[in-house]
């Protein structure tokens, strides 16, 4: 399994784990590479997951990156075994120098890979390239993460300083550019739902410091916004779950397919603010569960969010909130990990 088995970060990689391991025995790709060489040599299948996220600060990283990424592809092609590939995104989310070189690992992931695996029926129209390999294309849906994180005691109201009576809109989660996080803060600005007693909190690790800046910037002497710079531990994942009202994740759609953020809201019985991104076409009558929404050029989405959020005060006024939190929940437990078991298995019977 690569990268790994399971991951702090991500709990995605972990519930696969959990759900195959009565009929696999799995072996994280890190772990290997530490302590069980011989895993190398001998296995049956290996998963590839955003092995085509080519990084590096300059071109000569990213063409190291690329390298060493498309020798293990090469490596285990040559081997003969079956690949199994996910395709998590329409492409990858590293822009600038790697872009190019993402590019090629997901065309060559495509081409070697016995099955290639989607998290949703849309994935066929939003990656036109998978049209010709649809004979070995396979959707499973992404699982659920009701149970995830353990009960936190934490008060994020009093963590932040925020006053108790405030209801908190979240997003969480790593922060790069293409999650438009600064388009966010304008248009929470821009709606004048913090008149409505709504605060923005903003939590994940931001690496670029470019970016990071230019969000401050963005809140600065601003009301009702919160930005924490800092990755949200697993043990206190469920305090910020529970204790917002909704949560919010503005996607770029040229890139972004698939959406964790999503899945955890209505594993937590909560509704996003999220744009129509491949995962949410996928859900039959989403706006019943969610605030969902397209737009054309980055204008046209700062007015879909801005609108969005103002739905959002009117349904809390009108207590539509609450039926969208309970449909979310239901749709999350008929598509949950366990729920799926028996396709995830066959993912890998060859």
């Amino acid at each position: 399994m690569f990268p790994q088995k399971r991951t702090e970060r991500n709990s995605y990689l972990g519930n696969l784990t959990e759900q195959i391991s009565g009929r696999f025995d799995v072996v994280g790709f890190n772990e290997a590479l530490k302590s069980d060489l011989k895993s190398f040599l001998f296995y049956d299948i290996v998963h590839f997951n955003w092995l085509e996220n080519i990084r590096g600060k300059n071109i000569f990283r990213a063409l190291v990156n690329f390298v060493i990424r498309f020798f293990t592809l090469v490596y285990f092609r040559a081997r003969g075994k079956p690949i199994v590939w996910t395709a998590h995104n329409k492409i990858a989310h590293c822009r600038g120098k790697g872009e190019a070189f993402s590019r090629i690992m997901m065309r060559y992931l495509m081409k070697w890979s016995a099955r290639i695996h989607v998290l949703c029926e849309e994935s066929y129209n939003e990656i036109p390239d998978l049209k010709q390999y649809k004979d070995k294309v396979v959707c499973v849906p992404h699982g659920d993460y009701i149970g995830d994180y353990p009960e936190s005691q934490v008060n994020i109201h009093e963590k932040y300083g925020i006053d108790s009576a405030k209801k908190i809109i979240l997003f969480v989660g790593v922060i790069d550019a293409y999650k438009n996080v600064d388009l966010l803060i304008r248009s929470f600005c821009k709606s004048n739902i913090v008149e409505n007693d709504f605060v923005l909190l903003v939590c994940g690790a931001c690496s670029e410091k470019a970016y990071r800046e230019k969000l401050i910037k963005e809140s600065e002497n601003k009301r009702g916004i919160y930005l924490d710079f800092n990755f949200v531990p697993t043990e206190l994942m469920d305090a910020y779950l529970h204790q917002c009202t909704l949560m919010v994740a503005p996607y770029d759609k040229e890139t972004t397919l698939n959406s964790g953020t999503l899945w955890m809201a209505f594993s937590y019985a909560k509704t996003i603010i999220c744009p129509e991104i491949g995962c949410v076409r996928s859900i039959g009558d989403a706006d019943k569960m969610m605030y969902c929404y397209d737009y054309d050029t980055e204008d046209s989405h700062g007015r879909a969010l801005e609108s969005a959020l103002a739905r959002v005060a009117k349904d809390f006024s009108d207590g539509l909130l609450k039926e969208k939190e309970s449909l979310a929940f239901e749709y999350m437990k008929s598509h949950s990990w366990d729920a799926e078991k028996n396709r995830w298995i066959a993912l890998y019977e060859f």
